[in-house]
């Protein structure tokens, strides 16, 4: 992987350069495991790879890809926890299906990550007795079905509260904690859906939400300046602040349908574009685990000009998978033909104009 595959394709899931080696020590340890659920799921991630990078080798990477994911899968299904070492394998299992599913027109990451952490809940898992890496697994989990989740304002699986732990993860930073709040958006949306309306105990509770997201800040381990480069030290608390102002956007359109106060929601969506921009002309990177971010900036787009252009930076911008840029075209689409139509609904009411084909 590391020498036929430069750079390596695990790169463009990490924050920064500085988790390459960590991370792809991770993965290679994980692949020589003898434990061959495990190493059904890597190599299934590995051939994907293959696929997409080198085209020679697409229907012989595929084949072996899918191949081995229907096993990974199929003892997913069945796997149980009984020992903290079940753990680890269900995290590590749970990730690669998902990053499996991500680069495949059928796959499902949303329910591979709902069973993970279903699986893992149930265990009353103590986050504070977890190894870094792992809580780094966890939260890309976390992270997958949660922003789902706030496009189908339904409830994650988990609750995860690491706030006040000064710690980068390799996936989202110093973004982790901001997931909380999410949480919270994800379950205040889905009463909103089932109410079908914003009544007044609703709003209270989304004040609350509001006033939370627009005070925090992500806190910094004491070597965090030390520790990383000044263009990745920027690309770190550019994330912080793009999921920040995401999760202030999406509040805004469940207190006001798309079709009103469109000005406030316009320059927090020109803030987040301005972040993506800043970062690809300082890094020549993206940010990972933002594609909701830039989704939800892209819904407030009117001009056409813009919106050829917003189609075309999600190439830069959405670099995980070709399937995961499809997904966010046809999503985008469904939203601007809405719009265009003179639809005006709440961010609760956003999956009744999405195209199915968007929805994992």
């Amino acid at each position: 992987m590391k020498d036929i595959l430069a750079p390596s394709p695990l790169d463009k899931f990490l924050v920064c350069p500085s988790f390459h080696e960590s991370d792809h020590s991770l993965f290679v340890q994980n692949i020589i495991q003898p434990i061959s659920v495990v190493r059904n799921a890597t190599v299934a991630c590995a051939a994907i790879f293959f696929r997409d990078q080198i085209p020679e080798h697409s229907k012989p990477s595929s084949e072996i890809g899918h191949s081995r994911a229907a096993l990974a899968l199929s003892a997913l299904r069945s796997f149980r926890i009984s020992c903290e070492h079940d753990l680890v394998t269900a995290l590590i299992l749970g990730v690669a299906m998902v990053t499996f599913a991500m680069h495949v027109a059928e796959g499902r990451p949303y329910l591979i990550s709902h069973y993970t952490l279903s699986l893992i809940k149930s265990q009353h898992v103590d986050l504070s007795t977890l190894d870094p890496s792992l809580i780094d697994l966890l939260m890309v989990l976390t992270s997958t079905e949660t922003f789902e989740c706030l496009l189908r304002s339904n409830i994650p699986t988990m609750r995860v509260d690491l706030e006040g732990k000064d710690r980068v993860d390799r996936y989202l930073g110093l973004s982790s904690p901001i997931l909380t709040y999410f949480y919270d958006i994800c379950e205040i949306s889905c009463s909103m859906r089932h109410a079908k309306a914003v009544l007044p105990e609703l709003r209270q509770r989304l004040n609350a939400i509001h006033a939370a997201v627009d005070q925090w800040q992500p806190s910094t381990p004491v070597d965090f300046l030390d520790r990383f480069t000044q263009a990745e030290v920027v690309a770190i608390l550019a994330q912080s602040r793009v999921l920040r102002l995401a999760a202030l956007l999406i509040i805004h359109r469940l207190y006001h349908p798309y079709g009103q106060r469109d000005l406030e929601a316009i320059m927090l969506s020109q803030a987040i574009l301005h972040e993506f921009e800043m970062v690809l002309q300082l890094t020549q990177r993206s940010i990972p685990c933002t594609d909701l971010a830039y989704l939800v900036s892209c819904f407030e787009i009117f001009d056409k000009d813009s919106r050829i252009r917003a189609i075309e930076r999600s190439e830069r911008v959405i670099t995980f998978s070709k399937q995961m840029r499809l997904r966010f075209q046809i999503t985008v689409g469904s939203i601007w033909n809405a719009r265009d139509c003179g639809c005006k609904f709440y961010w609760f009411e956003l999956n009744d104009y999405v195209d199915a084909r968007g929805i994992q």
